[in-house]
């Protein structure tokens, strides 16, 4: 299963729905989700935001893929929806509206400002930009509930620019667990996203020291995605996470269908 994918929909996508499909088959998948991007005010007035209106006609896109790959690929109806405080009960809205499968909750933005732009880490150490981070991820699983999994944890090593070290992962861990177990309290999951692998540290998002963690501690839901945005990265390094996944503890993953579980063994 691969559980998160981008298609057009999204403006950093160059893949076609059809195309993701086709790929995945190719790769051998049996499932996939679209999660195309819900960032509702986003802070970049030079990238223009997934307008919502165009949800319908996702869905309606997404249902001629499930037809045309009827009996090749099971196709589920996903989102990722980005969240910031200001914006829960939009997002909620969102949620509630459409019959979604999946919703990933991703943070993508902290203080009206993207990890992603280097003026995120001015004046701060790396230690200093990753518990800024977490503090917001952490505050934001603690306030809302309409999403099943935590999407690329630990994001913010994909855009520092400090130097990677093999001891990133260890940063801020006791909020990083403070974290987890708020997704387990509350019965969420986690993301491991592949599209870490293309990252410098060459590990998923996030670390499998913390999806170790994660299991230690009681979690159990568990999804695995390439955060693709082009039809080469489907099922990115599929084989090397779930090796990993199975030496952290888990012997299943996780696929949904209207946002509730069911548990699939891993070959």
């Amino acid at each position: 299963m691969d559980y998160h994918i981008h298609s057009t929909y999204s403006l950093d996508s160059r893949m076609s729905m059809e195309a993701a499909c086709l790929h995945a088959i190719e790769a051998g998948l049996q499932e996939i989700a679209f999660t195309d991007h819900i960032d509702i005010d986003w802070p970049d007035n030079s990238i223009p935001p997934f307008d919502i209106k165009t949800l319908d006609r996702y869905f309606e896109d997404i249902e001629k893929m499930q037809d045309m790959f009827k009996g090749q690929l099971m196709i589920k109806k996903g989102i990722e929806i980005g969240l910031q405080p200001h914006i829960l009960n939009e997002c909620t809205d969102i949620i509630k509206a459409y019959p979604f499968d999946f919703v990933i909750a991703s943070v993508h933005i902290v203080g009206g400002v993207d990890p992603y732009l280097g003026v995120f880490y001015q004046g701060k150490t790396k230690e200093e930009s990753y518990r800024q981070y977490y503090e917001e991820v952490l505050k934001l699983v603690k306030s809302y509930d309409d999403f099943n999994v935590l999407g690329h944890l630990d994001y913010i090593k994909r855009y520092s620019p400090f130097p990677v070290e093999e001891t990133d992962h260890l940063l801020c861990t006791p909020l990083v667990d403070e974290i987890l177990k708020t997704l387990i309290s509350k019965g969420k999951g986690l993301e491991v996203n592949t599209s870490g692998y293309r990252h410098a540290s060459g590990s998923p998002m996030p670390h499998p020291d913390i999806i170790a963690r994660y299991r230690r501690l009681g979690g159990k839901i568990l999804t695995l995605g390439s955060d693709a945005h082009a039809p080469e990265h489907v099922a990115f390094r599929f084989e090397t996470a779930l090796m990993e996944i199975k030496r952290s503890g888990f012997d299943t993953l996780t696929s949904f269908t209207s946002m509730q579980p069911e548990f699939v063994a891993i070959p």
